[in-house]
């Protein structure tokens, strides 16, 4: 049994190395992108990040409930702002769902194809009134 055990661990490791690696490398892509954008840039992408904020938290925080949270999800942009991949830093029903939502977004117009940028949510749960 322990045998099993050790190489069930063996398998899952790496594939969850991975999957924290292909994140940090996206979130420090994203850090990079955002980093080199131009105040009029930054706002325009800001502007296109709101509606997509607003419609994660309204269709995900009926799921997640009134409990706390904090992730990162990270998207990459095509030319025309379309998200082709994206990432997450937490594997909780909110941010899968936050997620899922970020996937089917257009943001702005990026200066430069692929463009990563990253969507930083918390809620601590001193901002939540019981």
């Amino acid at each position: 049994m322990f045998r099993i055990c050790l190489l069930l661990l063996l398998i899952a490791a790496p594939a969850a190395f991975a999957s924290d690696a292909a994140f940090a490398n996206a979130k420090a892509l994203a850090d990079r992108d955002e980093g080199a954008l131009s105040g009029e840039q930054q706002q325009a992408l800001a502007q296109s990040q709101a509606p997509v904020v607003q419609a994660a938290l309204s269709s995900c925080l009926g799921a997640n409930g009134p409990k706390p949270f904090s992730f990162v999800v990270v998207v990459e942009l095509d030319s025309t702002g379309e998200v082709m991949r994206t990432w997450r830093s937490d594997d909780s029903k909110m941010a899968d769902c936050f997620q899922r939502t970020a996937s089917k977004a257009k943001l702005f117009t990026p200066p430069k194809s692929p463009f990563y940028s990253s969507f930083e949510m918390n809620l601590p749960a001193s901002a939540i009134s019981q």
